[in-house]
């Protein structure tokens, strides 16, 4: 793999391009107008079955999104996140739910980018979810070649294990009050330009680097995310199971 600089400058910062907490205070009051993404993301989730009864939970902040029947289902949940937020608020959503179901939650704060394989070989068993982290990583790594790169090289690591990830495909401005489209299958990949043609979609939008981040032949399930009042983010998820 292509890593990003191992020194990431944000690594245990409070304020990062793609948390802390502005971002925590957003997630709080706008889980109302997230409720369809929401319930479209544990739909997707619930069909999900990895054989294991542990699961290696990677960028999932504190949660907002993930429902807490999802994380109940394991036996173990390691989660990896660099913001040092992230287990209190994770805990706050989830902890009773995870306590009642006797879910072991352990969380690591490191920088989960260079320390990928370390991860997997100490997480042989465990099942791996990437939680809207891989369409972030381009606000981490300067170098948008080098970030989408990386993104794109995770398949191949990963090519003999359980895994799934939900990620920001494209975001940008979208007219307040103007109607969301439905949620969508797709049974291959398409570039960013592809995606917002088919879309309809106008005007510029963000490409978030992950057009190829599953192996292809996966299929992808497109949902919309509506972040703030007249902000907009197309979201991708899929699952791949081992070769």
């Amino acid at each position: 793999m292509t890593p990003s600089p191992s020194n990431d400058p944000y690594a245990g910062a409070f304020f990062t391009p793609s948390g802390g907490p502005v971002w925590h205070w957003r997630a709080l009051w706008r889980q109302y107008h997230w409720t369809h993404f929401k319930s479209e993301l544990s739909r997707h989730l619930e069909a999900w079955q990895p054989p294991t009864k542990q699961l290696l939970l990677l960028g999932p902040s504190a949660g907002w999104c993930l429902p807490s029947a999802f994380l109940t289902r394991f036996e173990t949940v390691d989660a990896v996140d660099i913001d040092p937020l992230a287990p209190t608020l994770f805990r706050l959503n989830h902890g009773m739910a995870m306590a009642r179901s006797k879910t072991r939650l352990t969380f690591h704060r490191q920088n989960l980018i260079s320390s990928f394989e370390t991860l997997l070989s100490d997480y042989p068993q465990h099942a791996i979810f990437f939680a809207n982290m891989l369409g972030q990583h381009r606000f981490h790594d300067e170098d948008e070649a080098r970030a989408q790169s990386t993104v794109e090289q995770f398949k191949e690591k990963l090519s003999h294990r359980h895994w799934a990830s939900f990620h920001d495909r494209l975001s940008g401005y979208y007219l307040p009050g103007k109607k969301i489209p439905k949620a969508t299958t797709r049974p291959h990949a398409l570039n960013s330009a592809e995606l917002a043609s088919e879309l309809g979609l106008s005007g510029q939008w963000l490409d978030h680097l992950t057009a190829n981040a599953l192996p292809s032949g996966t299929e992808r399930h497109l949902m919309y995310w509506p972040l703030l009042k007249d902000w907009l983010h197309i979201v991708e998820f899929g699952s791949v199971e081992p070769e």
